[in-house]
């Protein structure tokens, strides 16, 4: 199906990004470190903002990558002790599953767009000068990429399933 293969396509493309993310946040950070402590490295400026800018969007473009896999925003409180619990439990706590996970992306939809549109459109950076709307964009981004990844595991789950069975 087409919808999956964009899922999928869209998710080794989180994982690039956010493997640069993690290289620059390491280069950054050893660059300001060694700045502090070798005196003839000049202590720059700029790598503050890439630190900051890499550790949120690798905070986020990893829990867009935790829900595709199922290891976000779930817990596991009813098979401890490796035990088998009943079915139809088992059926209504994925659905409770799904309806929080909704609802929280719901809230980072609607209001990280609102955040995004008044704060971080009208702020840039006293360093670079870059608009700082890169950086809130990320929530709403976020939300959005969750909604995309939650359809699919829902529609695994319980629409190709329930085909798979009555075939």
């Amino acid at each position: 199906m087409l919808f999956f293969r964009i899922c999928e396509a869209y998710a080794r493309f989180l994982h690039k990004i956010i493997v640069i993310l993690g290289i620059s946040l390491i280069f950054a950070v050893a660059l300001q470190v060694a700045g502090r402590y070798i005196p003839f490295i000049p202590r720059y400026l700029w790598t503050l903002e890439v630190t900051n800018f890499s550790l949120i969007w690798m905070i986020f473009i990893g829990s867009i990558i935790g829900v595709r896999e199922g290891k976000h925003f779930f817990v596991d409180v009813f098979t401890f002790a490796g035990g088998q619990i009943n079915p139809k439990l088992q059926f209504i706590l994925r659905i409770v599953y799904y309806v929080v996970v909704l609802t929280v992306t719901l809230v980072f939809i609607v209001y990280g767009y609102s955040y995004f549109v008044k704060w971080g459109m009208i702020q840039s950076s006293d360093i670079t000068g870059i608009n700082l709307g890169w950086l809130y964009v990320s929530v709403p981004l976020s939300g959005v990429s969750w909604l995309l990844f939650l359809v699919e595991s829902f529609l695994k789950e319980f629409i190709l399933v329930k085909r798979q069975k009555g075939a």
